[in-house]
């Protein structure tokens, strides 16, 4: 049991990570205008969306386009997340376990670097880890003990943030399909867009968030993962356009090894500090680690 909680716990936050930084890429690309026909070219830039009507609802295209264009300015934010997943493993025996995982990030997008503090509750105990992922380095508090990653296996970690690793086209048609089946509502002085999506399309967003993280084994793992459905509620902010939550409740199913393996995940995400970390400090005790 505790070798499939590591597994999908792997896959949900590369998966995570990845859509974090793609999400910001897949943008900037949507609100790049398109060559002109006939092979022309132009000076002019694409005016923004227009504004809906007062009293009138936007349309999910229209905030997604303006989402895309204020991404564009996006510079850092702060995340937490708060994750619930129930797992159950099917083979001679049935097993099932529940796993918390509580996330607080902050990132900035130019240079990628992270402050993540992680706790994941599980029976086989509570984990506290913090994090830190700069430019010169990479370092992680466990036990109140802190460590600096060798450097030979930074990569992997470094690629889970690489933000320009997958095909932005791709990215933003799969955007645009998704964008379709929203509905939106309004709470306050937020914009809330709605959908509950599933099929073959579910699978393919998450074959290609698994190879932005450059990672053979959890592509190996996403080919014998089916993803049954995904309900998603995402939160704009009404006078910004940036992101204010985000909600995941997902079903996966895989079969490995004679087991099959049952995930049911709910994610909640809110994000804050937009463009107000200027950058990641990492403690002098952490950078002490190693001498």
């Amino acid at each position: 049991m505790k070798k499939w909680t590591a597994v999908l716990l792997g896959a949900i936050l590369i998966m995570s990570m990845a859509a974090c930084g793609k999400d910001d890429k897949a943008a900037g690309d949507a609100a790049t205008p398109p060559p002109t026909e006939q092979g022309t070219t132009t000076t002019e830039e694409t005016p923004p969306a227009e504004a809906p009507k007062e009293g009138a609802l936007p349309t999910a295209e229209e905030l997604l386009q303006k989402s895309a264009e204020a991404s564009q300015n996006l510079k850092s934010f702060a995340m937490k997340g708060d994750i619930k997943q129930h797992i159950v493993v099917e083979g001679e025996e049935k097993q099932e376990q529940n796993v918390n995982i509580e996330l607080d990030s902050q990132l900035t997008l130019d240079p990628v670097e992270m402050m993540q503090d992680f706790v994941m509750d599980s029976p086989d105990g509570k984990v506290a880890m913090k994090q830190y992922i700069t430019e010169d380095g990479i370092y992680m508090q466990m036990d109140d003990q802190w460590m600096q990653i060798p450097q030979e296996s930074e990569q992997e970690i470094r690629d889970s943030l690489d933000m320009d690793s997958a095909s932005p086209e791709q990215q933003v048609e799969q955007f645009k399909s998704i964008a379709k089946d929203f509905t939106v509502a309004e709470e306050g002085d937020i914009y809330v867009l709605t959908a509950d999506v599933s099929g073959d399309s579910l699978k393919e967003l998450a074959k290609s968030m698994m190879n932005q993280a450059n990672d053979p084994q959890m592509e190996a793992m996403m080919d014998q993962m089916e993803l049954k459905n995904i309900h998603i509620v995402y939160g704009v902010q009404k006078d910004t356009y940036l992101p204010s939550t985000t909600d995941l409740d997902m079903t996966m199913v895989m079969d490995a090894e004679g087991q099959k393996v049952t995930l049911d995940m709910k994610m909640k995400s809110s994000y804050s500090k937009h463009n107000e970390i200027d950058k990641i400090e990492v403690p002098k005790e952490a950078l002490n680690a190693n001498q």
